[in-house]
């Protein structure tokens, strides 16, 4: 058995474990200050196992292991054929009462006549080194006894923005030492509830609701609506298929389920790149903390097959806008600075041994309004934009106008010291992924300022019409001899670098360039990117190719994807390929790789006012590619891939939902009816008409794109830059000086004459 870097990650939401480890995990529960905030490690009263098959490294004999993916589960199965019986234990946190972890055990007669006795065990480990416990005391539901253990997190993250530590209460049974099966059996099932929650009153609420409904029945209703979502297949490729069931799984897993027992009682707190069942370890597994990952790598896919969830995490950005605010003013900005890496309060808790990152890294702010920028394209949802959405994209355009420098020799803005996703590079000037996410940034929060107009009575039209000012002069840089991208100001072509930085222009970001150029950008920066950096690289490649038709090319980055960072036997993806240690249950690279399928093989793409379905094929090796359900503008379609051609299928919802939407199949405009299936062999296009709610001030609203580089005297309609106008003006002034000087000499010159014939 492997290391437990993968072994299997269990979550649901509210909370995650590693499969067999001694603490769990709860969304938003996190202890330490600053730099070493993590989350809590909570004692796994759980953590149930069978005395023979306890340690999974070791692979005991007589013990299997299965991670069942469909049902939310980890099996484990101990089978003695000289004892004559089967044991089946079976452990997992259940979708739809999401405080609670079950234990299932069965017992089996196979053979044998005897008694059959079967030792089970606790394993809790220690006391937590995060929790002050209060004594426990016991709990009576319903007749049910349990035990009860409360207790708070020994340190906040931050005193200024969080009061006191989190508080936890866990409830858990009675275990025996031994399971028996006595000889008038044949079979006999045992059962043990532990809840985890943020309060006595939600626990004992979620017990009393354990009581009275069919908790394994509800568990696999969320479980079926979960794969309905997320069962993306392939066929003809098994192993791409169980890669594809794992990274989806593995994904969802950390995510809420919508109709939860208590759905809503808490905040959801983000995305962390190892999801929700790790992080409690200081300085390891990113702590729990959520960074760009969550918004660029995750967000995408999440967006187009859970909708619901994608605004959760679009959410949790606007609980801590304090702390975002205070960041910016702290480093001499306006507006909101988001975190390189933030937790429970949103202040930055990046461990003190990268002090470059936060120092430098700032595309972050930008790439979470890019987020909202995409969940504004696929809803079309004013109502959430003018509620949720407009302060944040306001707020963050604030801090990238005031972020960049007016240079006077190129009339334009720069953004100098910054660092973009390529992190062996800091300290350098107009990173262009940086600079084209802060136009971004800008272009929308003029958009806003327009819709918004009544939710941001502090903003002034000046301002807004600054935001596209700044926008359009930022600095774009391009060398037009080799028609490339450098990756920043100073960049030496050749130079090697961490990941994909330049190439991530033409997907996510979706920038307008030539096709030369995006085949040129691609071609240099794949030369120079590390090998074994991280797998999100190699699925925008495949994006890349697969843009550019390039087929043989864009396999091979997609087997490159995945293969090297999969973890046998149960496909847990890791942050470092070739084998190489780094963090379990990475996340990060299952979202990358699900937008190569779905973004690249499938197609799809979101633009404003519209979702794309352009030329799509199928992965390598495969004769079929089915999405079960994408989201856009309010209605569910499944979108079936397959040699000849595609098939999109819309879901039976009422009339009026498809009011908004046309569609159009292969440059064909259909008329569009729930229920009803399209076939199509290029492209697919579905547009949302114009917002009815708007009034015709709003209708007028434009969301300009995102073109830069311009310079400042262009925008103006001068001639001449400010710079120019300098120099000429000295030019000038030195031609007046010259021409006194000249005059002067002439008038010396006329006296000094007349003198003489006297």
């Amino acid at each position: 058995m492997p290391t437990k870097a993968v072994i299997p990650t269990l979550a649901n939401g509210h909370l995650g474990f590693v499969v067999y480890s001694d603490s769990v995990h709860l969304n938003g529960v996190y202890n330490g200050l600053k730099g070493v905030s993590h989350r809590a490690r909570i004692p796994n009263y759980a953590n149930i196992q069978l005395g023979n098959c306890s340690s999974l490294r070791a692979h005991p004999k007589n013990c299997r292991y299965q991670l069942d993916m469909r049902r939310g589960m980890f099996r484990t199965t101990l089978e003695d054929p000289a004892g004559g019986y089967r044991v089946q234990h079976e452990v997992y946190p259940n979708r739809h009462f999401a405080q609670t972890i079950v234990n299932r055990i069965h017992i089996r007669r196979l053979s044998s006549k005897q008694t059959v006795e079967i030792e089970i065990r606790r394993l809790v480990g220690g006391k937590s080194v995060d929790l002050v416990e209060e004594p426990h005391s016991n709990l009576m539901v319903e007749a049910e006894e349990y035990f009860l253990m409360c207790a708070k997190t020994k340190q906040v993250e931050d005193p200024k923005y969080q009061r006191e530590g989190h508080q936890v209460c866990v409830a858990y049974q009675q275990l025996p030492r031994k399971l028996s099966l006595t000889p008038e059996e044949t079979d006999r099932e045992f059962l043990y509830l532990t809840v985890f929650s943020h309060s006595r009153q939600e626990l004992e609420h979620e017990l009393h609701g354990l009581r009275k409904n069919d908790h394994e029945r509800l568990h696999r209703l969320e479980m079926d609506r979960m794969w309905a979502k997320y069962g993306i297949r392939v066929e003809g490729n098994d192993r791409l298929d169980r890669v594809i069931k794992a990274s989806a799984f593995y994904l969802s897993s950390s995510l809420p389920s919508q109709t939860s027992f208590q759905a809503g009682s808490y905040p959801f707190y983000g995305l962390s790149p190892s999801g929700l069942g790790r992080g409690g370890k200081e300085l390891a597994e990113y702590q729990g903390h959520s960074f760009w990952d969550t918004e660029m790598w995750m967000f995408p896919p999440i967006l187009l097959l859970d909708p619901q969830n994608a605004r959760k995490l679009l959410h949790y950005r606007t609980l801590v806008t304090e702390a975002v605010a205070d960041y910016a003013r702290s480093n001499g900005y306006e507006g909101w600075q988001y975190a390189w890496e933030s937790g429970y309060t949103g202040r930055e808790v990046t461990p003190s041994h990268c002090p470059q990152v936060p120092k430098y890294q700032h595309h972050i702010t930008g790439d979470i309004a890019y987020a909202v920028r995409l969940y504004y394209y696929a809803t079309g949802d004013l109502d959430w934009l003018r509620s949720d959405a407009c302060r944040l994209v306001y707020e963050t355009a604030r801090f990238w106008k005031s972020r960049v420098d007016y240079n006077a020799e190129t009339d334009t803005f720069d953004i100098g010291r910054i660092m973009g996703p390529d992190e062996d590079h800091h300290n350098v000037t107009n990173s262009i992924y940086t600079n084209v996410i802060a136009a971004h940034n800008l272009f929308l929060g003029a958009f806003v300022g327009c819709h918004c107009r009544e939710s941001l009575p502090d903003a002034s039209d000046d301002e807004f019409a600054q935001f596209l000012r700044v926008a359009k002069s930022i600095t774009l840089p391009y060398n037009a001899q080799y028609d490339v991208h450098p990756e920043y100001k100073e960049y030496t072509f050749g130079t090697p670098i961490k990941q994909a930085d330049v190439v991530l222009l033409g997907y996510p970001l979706e920038f307008t360039m030539k096709e030369s150029t995006k085949a040129n950008n691609l071609r240099l920066y794949s030369m120079v990117t590390r090998p074994d950096g991280p797998a999100m690289t190699w699925a925008i490649h495949t994006i890349g190719h697969l843009d550019l038709n390039e087929l043989d090319q864009a396999a091979t980055m997609f087997h490159k994807s995945y293969k090297q960072y999969l973890r046998a036997p149960f496909n847990v993806w890791s942050e470092n390929g070739d084998g190489a240690d780094g963090a379990g249950n990475f996340i990060t690279g299952a979202g990358g790789f699900l937008q190569s399928l779905i973004n690249g093989y499938a197609g799809v793409r979101l633009r404003h006012g519209m979702l794309v379905i352009n030329n799509p094929r199928l992965p390598p090796g495969t004769t079929r590619l089915f999405l079960p359900e994408l989201n856009y503008g309010g209605v569910k379609f499944a979108l079936d891939v397959e040699p000849n051609g595609f098939r999109i299928t819309f879901g039976a919802e009422p009339v009026e939902s498809f009011e908004n939407l046309t569609l159009l199949v292969d440059d064909v405009e259909r008329d569009l009816f729930g229920g009803c299936e399209y076939t199509g062999s290029k492209t697919c296009v579905l547009r949302l008409k114009n917002d009815q709610k708007e009034d015709s001030h709003q209708s007028s609203c434009t969301l300009h794109d995102t073109v830069l580089g311009m310079q400042l005297a262009v925008q103006d309609g001068r001639w001449f830059t400010a710079a120019q106008l300098i120099a000429l003006s000295l030019a000038v002034g030195l031609l007046g000086v010259l021409y006194s000087i000249r005059v002067a000499l002439r008038k010396k010159r006329g006296r000094g004459t007349a003198t003489d014939k006297e």
